[in-house]
């Protein structure tokens, strides 16, 4: 696409249907004995396959009834049949159930411990559903049921369901998680004892300093003195990689470093990555004004994300967006949570310059 940006997609002149299928978790523990998956059968005219063949009267439309709420299995007479089988040896999980076309959220319950044995590498699942007249509709996806960590550290994983986090520290329990913070200064927190008592005092829960320009971009012990208070404060940690994160020696050294704490909670690597399309004429101008972001490559959350995620598979990637629509497709496959910057604070929100 010229300039990365996102083009306006086609209409379709018949309704499609756009399948998906997710678990609910981003992965699983070994111990865990039930999990679940997500699957959407969403009408669009925008995404999807034809829900009807060729042929079809084309006046013969589909009821679109919209299901929106959480489910559970019911025995009921829906549209489509539903098959949720292991990609590679063809078993079984969910045998012939039932969903309604244009329902999203339905979840079906599975157990872990009879049809999985835990790994660090993914199981690759295949979703089937056919409708009453033959036709069929095949969606993939994939089910982490990890090993435990070894030794106490945290776990922080993505409801796919109600889009939160789940964490846990020292006990077996999961508990939800509401991040609330902002991006913090390290002078600042250097600049006496008592900034992170008044940080937790004021209501915010996540530790996310900025990483200063150079090299590594901390000083690892004094950062090691500011977890350790974090973590005295119920504090957790949101660790930026933004100017290492494609130096996999830098990358591998943060990570070893911080990953069994029992505060981490996140990574986060690009912050506005977005690359802005300069006209050819002034590409050999490196006085250009307009930038939009810090012009990282597209490809480069996509590739540390695999690396950051062989060294630990127990804590979320994310990056941080820029405004514009620049290449947020390659950006963005490189996270598991995707942020904005938004600056409510010290600005007028109700008023924009740009559209007066």
């Amino acid at each position: 696409m010229p300039g990365g940006a996102i083009p306006q997609p086609a209409i379709s002149p018949v309704v499609l249907i756009d399948i998906a299928i997710r678990p609910r978790m981003n992965f699983y523990l070994d111990g865990e004995r039930e999990g679940s998956f997500i699957v959407n059968t969403k009408a669009s005219y925008i995404h999807g396959q034809p829900y009807n063949d060729p042929d079809d009267n084309p006046n013969d439309q589909p009821e679109l009834r919209v299901r929106s709420e959480p489910t559970a299995i019911q025995a009921r007479n829906d549209d489509l049949s539903v098959r949720i089988v292991h990609s590679d040896s063809g078993e079984t999980i969910i045998p012939l159930a039932g969903i309604a076309f244009n329902e999203t959220n339905r979840e079906y319950s599975i157990s872990l411990t009879g049809t999985f044995r835990p790994r660090q590498a993914p199981w690759p699942i295949t979703l089937e559903l056919t409708k009453k007249d033959g036709k069929k509709f095949i969606a993939t996806t994939e089910l982490y049921y990890l090993t435990k960590p070894k030794g106490p550290q945290s776990v922080t994983r993505i409801d796919s369901l109600y889009g939160g986090l789940q964490v846990r520290s020292t006990g077996p329990a999961w508990e939800p998680f509401f991040p609330y913070s902002f991006y913090l200064s390290g002078p600042w927190l250097g600049s006496s004892p008592d900034n992170l008592k008044k940080f937790k005092e004021l209501g915010y829960n996540v530790l996310h300093v900025i990483p200063g320009a150079g090299g590594i971009g901390y000083d690892l012990h004094e950062l090691d003195t500011w977890f350790d208070q974090a973590e005295k404060l119920g504090l957790w940690i949101m660790f930026d990689m933004r100017w290492t994160y494609q130096n996999i020696n830098y990358v591998k050294t943060q990570v070893e470093r911080y990953k069994k704490r029992k505060n981490m909670l996140l990574w986060y690597t690009a912050d506005e990555p977005g690359e802005y399309p300069r006209p050819l004429f002034l590409l050999n101008r490196t006085n250009f004004p307009i930038q939009d972001g810090h012009e990282d490559p597209p490809d480069a959350p996509g590739k540390a994300y695999p690396f950051i995620k062989s060294l630990d598979p127990y804590h979320p990637i994310s990056l941080c967006l820029n405004c514009q629509n620049y290449y947020f497709q390659q950006y963005s496959a490189g996270a598991d949570i995707i942020m904005a910057d938004v600056y409510p604070i010290g600005t007028n929100t109700e008023y924009s310059t740009k559209y007066q």
